[in-house]
């Protein structure tokens, strides 16, 4: 049977919410969680204070609904959808560092933001830590993916090649190649797929072209990654 499609009513509730959370974001970006009133995101959305309580809640909920509005703004449902039918190692690897990508790309400031607010502000550490439990759970998904297709590397258990793909895809890592390194986006998915397949995969299991790649930029791709812009 199908699922009751939402009325009107709910669907305009809904929109309500999303522009509401969309408002609280720019305005936490911009100014920091303590700097920010529930007016002032009433203002930036164009609601009444009333109806944030109403559609979302406190301060307090609309900072836990952060890592939920990042997952939406970076797709996370669709691409984790295709990573669940994706049966070619390669191409899991290349998914899941595409993933990340989209995170850290769209969302970004927001991330950051969380992580360092955490040491001053208890819920902000909060929303950091579940965001990161997210980022580890999607990289352990990966890796008994990987460990299920027997595409692993001799010696490298699931639990391992999770910490190798949650590391090197954290928002710290994206941050030391787009950031200080000065890499494009599209550089630094380049590499994190090509280093991860590398360091991951039996070499029966990469493709001709992922060696070759691998091969071809070590050393200047080493040499950029200390470069500061």
């Amino acid at each position: 049977m199908n699922a009751r499609r939402p009325n009107r009513r709910e669907a305009a509730a809904a929109e309500t919410r999303r522009e509401i959370l969309r408002a609280a974001r720019r305005l936490f970006a911009e100014r920091g969680f303590a700097s920010t009133s529930v007016q002032q995101i009433a203002e930036e959305s164009g609601v009444a204070v009333q109806t944030i309580y109403s559609s979302v809640g406190s301060k307090t909920v609309l900072l836990q609904a952060l890592n939920d509005l990042i997952d939406e703004e970076a797709d996370v449902a669709g691409l984790t959808a295709e990573l669940r039918n994706e049966t070619d190692p390669p191409r899991l690897i290349a998914q899941g560092v595409h993933l990340t990508r989209q995170l850290n790309e769209r969302c970004g400031d927001l991330i950051r933001l969380l992580l360092s607010a955490e040491s001053a502000d208890p819920q902000a550490a909060a929303v950091a830590a579940d965001g990161m439990r997210r980022h580890e759970h999607g990289a352990s998904f990966l890796a008994q993916r990987l460990a299920v297709l027997g595409a692993l590397r001799a010696g490298v258990a699931a639990e391992r090649a999770t910490a190798v793909f949650s590391m090197m895809t954290s928002p710290a890592s994206w941050g030391q190649l787009t950031d200080r390194a000065g890499w494009t986006f599209d550089e630094a998915e380049t590499w994190l797929t090509s280093s991860l397949t590398e360091l991951l995969l039996e070499q029966s299991r990469q493709t001709a072209e992922q060696r070759a790649a691998h091969e071809d930029q070590p050393e200047e791709t080493t040499k950029q990654a200390f470069t500061t812009p």
